[in-house]
């Protein structure tokens, strides 16, 4: 004890300990101190029996009493000393116990003794050596012992390995210090670590390590932290000592088949505990299995490369493999090729499979206690946050088991009478299909795969720099991909992700902060650029609401936004121009809904105060109207009261929209492009000016919205903006020419479109005497109000107008508000 503490590093210190407790062992120590209880006892009986005998000597009646009570205390003690071989439950115990419980092995212990001291004496070798261990006549002995210790340090620590897992009272406390400690030992340079890999892998370790996994499971008094941390601990253990390979090229293929086998043990002791009746045992073994496979996984995705040669660790995961995927023989000794898709699967589809089959245990054992239930859900969201990727391309088996149920679990919650018991389960299934979609829209972008954390974040979409990088992405996902595609994509990302509340909660943070003006630019434009491409691809749906509240709300957002944040600012005319495009098709895609309407119902019907507004900012927008009462509308953009005359005024300008409608967008979008010209002084790209020809083309084309019935006046206003086309494109060159003359091309299709259903024969018999190709210009009440309301938006930079109500926003010179 004296030496056992040296003034040394820690390291050394325990290889000190070390060293000298391997004397103690081979010095037989416990042994000896047993032989010196029964030699102490076997002396004072004797004494005794002495005393006895001396009073025997003096007085015969004394000595008699003397030897019966020395007889009478043999007695007892004999029976103590082997009462526990006939009650096992005895507490009592002598030094004389284990000699009687083993006869022979006391006697061979007494004969080899005498013959192991007198090997251990001529074996030993005498020299005059450690002479630098003298100070003067003083032996250092420390000093001796820190030497040999460090020259026995690759014996020392394995032996001191096995001390501590075998002999050592090892409780989960110390396991759990252990394992924290373990990465730190196998990482110092102080560290033997070319034997590491011998003693690391023995069964003692991966045994108890093992055995720390289980009691996760099955130790109820564990809080859920401690769990999550004891297996965190255990898995980082696993990582380490399957990827060190002090030696791989000797008994590799052994060692390999070993470690798949400790996997398919675990796997299976936790398949034992998961099928257990009680559902308090189960969905906790579920949990630990789930979150000790996520750990597994990552570690393997973060630690290894993407290549054919795959380490230690994937290889040893093959059980693993087989257990979620029984149905396909992978096999990594085939080649790179099969090696590469175990890759690919370890990768995508083992984490959404291994959260999918805990799932299905919630959904098992919905019944189980509240306290397993909230355990349950903090393990779904570290799942959750550690999905990583998602292939992209196809949908793969495990994606379609998982949407099926998610499918099965919406159903459930929405019409199960207790479904509100595993309505947490939905919210998170919800969230890793968001998570999804994102990740197929960042397919092409791998920046974004290993931001899991953020991709599967809860906030989705209202985090700003999310939104960002989805606004970069997503018009790229929408050109790859066919229309009929793109149209299911944003359909599930509208009606089940809330895009309108996260564009709206964005444009409202973005408003209320403190930002400077050119981040408060950029976070606008991203919203743009989200719906212009949103609006495009769902201007054919039918699932879309565009009366829902979501986007009524957001529309008085983007007003809000606009009048508050760039009043007295200058906005670029690109961002002014696409501003005008997500108006437009805004429009025709409320037009189009509200002529559905008309259509089966043959009268506009409100559902509520939201349908009023959305009317009311159609008809402002159009620029249809009442001379009589302009303010009328106005007043309805943010809801009013549905009453007798707003319904009598709804039906007629209802009509009078459905009929206009259509024609008036087209001269809106052609103003739009007619004032971007010249190109080369804005900032305005070709690409955005292609938008524009693809919804006048849609316009066209859609037989829903026809153009040819709209009113004489409205056709008026498509002769002015021809003139004003023709006259641009006589004073301009090149590309800009270019573009008025695609205009203009379009414009004379519509014309020849045109259909002489007037509503006043004069101007009919005027137009037809004309012909289409004259400029008509009426200065009409019919004129005048449609000609309030003609582009979207102009050449002009410049955002002004007043807030009207709160969140109405002014119109400029040419454009006007949503």
């Amino acid at each position: 004890m004296q030496y056992a503490y040296p003034r040394a590093a820690p390291h050394t210190r325990g290889r000190v300990r070390t060293y000298l407790y391997r004397g103690l062992k081979a010095s037989w120590m416990e042994r000896f101190l047993s032989i010196t209880h029964v030699l102490l006892h076997i002396s004072v009986f004797l004494f005794f029996w002495a005393i006895s005998d001396f009073f025997y000597a003096v007085n015969h009646h004394l000595g008699t009493v003397a030897h019966c009570a020395l007889v009478a205390l043999l007695i007892v003690y004999f029976c103590l000393s082997i009462s526990p071989l006939i009650f096992s439950t005895s507490p009592y115990n002598t030094p004389m116990t284990l000699p009687l419980r083993g006869a022979c092995i006391i006697l061979r212990v007494i004969i080899r003794f005498p013959l192991w001291c007198l090997r251990r004496i001529r074996g030993q070798k005498f020299g005059l050596i450690g002479l630098q261990h003298y100070k003067g006549i003083s032996f250092d002995k420390a000093r001796l012992f820190l030497i040999e210790a460090e020259k026995q340090a690759e014996q020392l620590e394995p032996y001191a390995m096995e001390w501590l897992f075998t002999e050592n009272d090892f409780s989960d406390t110390d396991m759990d210090k252990f394992l924290e400690g373990l990465p730190g030992y196998m990482s110092s340079d102080h560290t033997k670590k070319d034997r590491l890999d011998g003693y690391l892998t023995a069964g003692y370790i991966l045994g108890r390590i093992k055995q720390h996994f289980i009691t996760c499971a099955t130790s109820v008094e564990l809080s859920g932290e401690a769990s999550i941390a004891r297996v965190s601990s255990c898995v980082q253990a696993l990582r380490r000592i399957f990827e060190n390979n002090s030696d791989p090229n000797r008994d590799s293929e052994g060692k390999l088949k070993s470690r798949q086998g400790y996997i398919q043990e675990l796997i299976g002791e936790f398949r034992t505990l998961c099928d257990m009746g009680d559902p308090k045992i189960a969905l906790r073994a579920s949990c630990i299995r789930a979150l000790a496979v996520q750990g597994l996984v990552s570690e393997l995705v973060s630690s290894t490369s993407k290549s054919t040669e795959l380490s230690q660790l994937p290889k040893a995961l093959l059980p693993l493999y087989k257990f979620f995927f029984p149905n396909d023989n992978v096999d990594s000794t085939r080649g790179a090729d099969e090696i590469e898709r175990m890759w690919e699967v370890f990768q995508h589809d083992v984490p959404l499979a291994n959260m999918r089959m805990l799932a299905e245990a919630v959904r098992r054992s919905e019944d189980a206690p509240p306290s397993s239930l909230s355990f349950c859900w903090t393990t779904l969201d570290i799942l959750l946050r550690q999905l990583g990727t998602i292939r992209s391309e196809d949908p793969q088996p495990v994606q379609i088991d998982f949407d099926g149920l998610h499918e099965s679990v919406r159903t459930y919650v929405h019409s199960g009478e207790r479904g509100f018991r595993v309505k947490p389960l939905l919210e998170i299934l919800d969230t890793v299909g968001r998570g999804r979609r994102l990740l197929s829209v960042f397919s092409g972008r791998p920046e974004y795969h290993n931001r899991a954390d953020v991709v599967f974040g809860k906030e989705y979409l209202r985090n700003s720099d999310l939104l960002e990088a989805f606004a970069r992405c997503l018009p790229d996902f929408i050109s790859k991909n066919t229309a009929e595609d793109c149209r299911h994509f944003m359909e599930k990302v509208v009606c089940n992700d809330d895009l309108w509340t996260s564009l709206q909660v964005n444009l409202w943070n973005t408003k209320k902060s403190d930002s400077p003006t050119p981040d408060k630019l950029r976070v606008f434009e991203n919203c743009c650029t989200v719906l212009d491409v949103t609006l495009s691809a769902l201007e054919d749906s039918q699932k879309v609401d565009w009366r829902a509240p979501e986007f009524g709300s957001l529309a008085q957002h983007f007003e809000s936004f606009i009048t508050h944040c760039f009043q007295g600012s200058f906005m670029g005319r690109a961002t002014c121009f696409r501003v005008g495009l997500i108006r437009a098709r805004f429009c025709k895609a409320l037009l189009a809904q509200f002529q559905n309407d008309l259509n089966l119902e043959g009268t506009v019907s409100f559902r509520s105060q939201w349908d009023v507004a959305s009317l009311a900012r159609l008809i402002c927008a159009i620029g249809v109207r009442d001379e009589n009462d302009p303010e009328f509308w106005d007043s309805y953009v943010d809801g009013g009261h549905i009453g007798a005359e707003l319904t009598a005024k709804a039906r007629e300008t209802a009509h009078i929209t459905k009929r206009d409608g259509p024609l008036l967008i087209f001269c809106k979008l052609g103003h739009m492009a007619a004032s971007a010209v010249p190109l080369a002084l804005s900032d305005i790209e070709p690409k955005d000016i292609e938008e524009v020809w693809e919804l006048q083309d849609k316009l066209i084309k859609d037989e829903r919205l026809p153009l040819d019935y709209a009113f004489d006046t409205v056709w008026e206003e498509l002769g002015q903006l021809r003139e004003h086309v023709r006259d641009l494109w006589r004073k301009n060159t090149d590309q800009d020419k270019e573009i008025l003359g695609r205009l203009l091309r379009a414009i004379e299709d519509v014309y020849n479109r045109r259909s002489f259903r007037s509503e006043d024969p004069g101007q009919g018999r005027f137009v037809e005497e004309h012909g289409p190709n004259t400029s008509v210009v009426e200065n009409s009440t019919w004129s005048r109000r449609v000609s309030r309301g003609i582009s979207f938006a102009s050449g002009s930079t410049a955002v002004t107008g007043k807030p009207s109500g709160g969140t109405r926003t002014g119109e400029g010179e040419d454009g006007f508000g949503l």
